[in-house]
């Protein structure tokens, strides 16, 4: 371990030494003032005076250990050792002269640079200040006086000189610091924008394909659902025939077959009619045309479509519309939307049930209401929530009655879908044991009023 240790330190010698990596801000700054202090304090020497030869001596030592310490240590700890380095330096220039005034610029000043210049927290500089000043002020008077050199010699211009300097070199350093993160923030910029564009390339081509898979389904499903939906209007047709005993009666056994076919085969024609339609509106493919009609109108028609259906479960139709309301929406959405929901009821209700149908006003939206309620078995809560969805039914529904229910989940969500197209809402308020009430909300056009 002992070797290890020995060879990584050697390595990481070697790497500061030989490598081609520039230095940075910090460091150049750091060895600029090492340098010039180091070439002061030889002159220093020469001239064997102990005061100046302390304060570069101290200054040279405190630069070239911030040049190590930016090399090897990592930011957290020079968060606290850098300001104390430079603060140290300036102590030390501090020191050459018997009074504070001329150096306790470079006090305050130097550890502030260092700590940006290093790109650590201020708060370890700005402290390493205070230290620094209140360090000069008590040891400054209890230093021997300096020497007095003639007025012509420049001697003492040397320390002057370190503090321009050294001030001037931690100021570019900040500066060039701030430039490379500026650079380093735009090309992050650059970068983050490039990535954004190319993810919005990717997601428009996959939008584009999802398009693309979605009209080749709508397209697939009109033409299997017309594919479909001609054998089995023949097949309807010929159970018609053959459960009116047209050609004759059938032979014994055989007598309720005929209702069975055109039971299943009506069963699997509304599927395919559902399926078609949620296929066109999730498609976008069917369009709406607003227009004035009469909401009350379609529940009759609707109803009179649905009348066979409800003898035959021994459901009665109840009618609670009142006034002719006027509405805002699309005439051959609103009769899939009335019979629909008119199926629904009646699928859904015991024999000898009752299914209400109402219109009521809310002027609070300026809304039409249309209800279709039964009296079945009612929706937990938990199937009412997904009610609506494509292939969503209740449990609770599916034993509303004895009588075999069927149903795909469709009918609803086209309901809902077709609901949305015109500017609509669509809701179920469920009650388990009570029933259901299916309601409609359309744009009201005006009241129309009742004729005389």
């Amino acid at each position: 371990m002992q070797h290890q240790n020995l060879a990584d330190s050697r390595s990481r010698e070697k790497v500061w030494f030989v490598s081609d990596q520039p230095l940075t801000p910090m460091q150049w700054a750091s060895a600029s003032s090492a340098t010039l202090a180091a070439l002061a304090l030889a002159y220093a020497i020469s001239l064997a005076e102990p005061r100046l030869i302390f304060g570069l001596a101290c200054t040279f030592f405190c630069t070239f250990v911030a040049l190590l310490i930016t090399s090897y240590i990592n930011q957290a700890r020079q968060a606290v050792i850098i300001p104390i380095l430079w603060a140290g330096a300036a102590l030390g220039l501090g020191s050459l002269e018997s009074g504070t005034t001329d150096f306790a610029f470079a006090a305050v000043i130097w550890p502030l640079l260092a700590a940006g210049a290093a790109g650590v927290t201020l708060v370890t500089g700005i402290s390493a200040s205070l230290c620094v000043m209140a360090t000069l002020l008590v040891l400054t008077p209890l230093l021997p006086a300096g020497p007095n050199f003639p007025s012509s010699s420049w001697v003492p211009l040397i320390s002057k000189f370190l503090v321009i300097w050294t001030t001037s070199a931690l100021a570019l350093a900040i500066c060039a610091r701030v430039g490379g993160v500026i650079q380093k923030v735009r090309q992050t910029s650059r970068d983050m924008a490039k990535q954004a564009l190319d993810s919005r390339d990717a997601a428009q081509a996959e939008t584009r394909v999802a398009q693309a898979e979605t009209q080749d389904r709508a397209r697939f499903m009109a033409e299997m659902s017309h594919e479909i939906r001609t054998p089995l209007n023949a097949i309807l047709g010929f159970a018609d025939t053959m459960r009116e005993g047209i050609f004759g009666p059938l032979p014994k056994g055989y007598e309720d077959y005929p209702g069975l076919i055109h039971t299943s085969g009506s069963h699997l024609l509304d599927l395919v009619s559902d399926l078609l339609d949620i296929s066109k509106i999730e498609a976008g493919r069917y369009e709406v045309h607003l227009e004035d009609i009469r909401l009350d109108q379609f529940l009759f028609e609707a109803t009179a479509l649905s009348s066979g259906a409800a003898r035959s479960a021994g459901v009665q139709i109840r009618h609670e519309v009142g006034l002719p309301v006027t509405v805002r929406g699309d005439a051959r959405a609103m009769r899939q939307i009335a019979f629909n929901l008119l199926s629904n009821a009646i699928k859904f209700t015991p024999k000898d049930g009752t299914v209400t149908l109402r219109i009521r006003l809310d002027q609070s939206t300026s809304q039409a209401i249309l209800e279709i309620a039964d009296d079945g078995a009612g929706i937990s809560p938990a199937d009412l929530a997904r009610i609506g969805q494509p292939w969503a039914q209740g449990d609770n529904q599916s034993q509303a009655n004895s009588r075999v229910v069927r149903s795909s989940g469709l009918g609803l969500a086209v309901v809902k879908r077709l609901t949305e197209l015109q500017g609509g809402r669509f809701w179920l308020e469920s009650t388990i044991g009570a029933g259901t009430i299916a309601k409609v909300g359309l744009p009201l056009a005006n009241l129309a009023q009742p004729e005389a």
